[in-house]
């Protein structure tokens, strides 16, 4: 099953930190897709049920000065 959720990344400034978030995202096999609105840090990520959160944010976060904050899953 296909869940979406929205969260927010902190820190997202530019076209680059966009296409680095959504390519480590999407590296992951439970990712179907990630996009990022770098001016906002606004984040929908559609994926399986199998997606380790704390794993994927810990990921992330380790990329630069971002901070992850889930939001609503549908």
């Amino acid at each position: 099953m296909k869940i979406k959720t929205t969260l927010v990344i902190k820190g997202t400034h530019c076209q680059a930190c966009k296409a680095l978030i959504e390519e480590v995202a999407k590296e992951n096999p439970c990712v179907s897709s990630c996009e990022v609105d770098f001016a906002t840090g606004k984040t929908v990520i559609k994926h399986k049920d199998c997606l380790d959160w704390e794993a994927l944010t810990k990921e992330i976060e380790s990329l630069g000065e971002y901070k992850v904050e889930l939001g609503q899953s549908i």
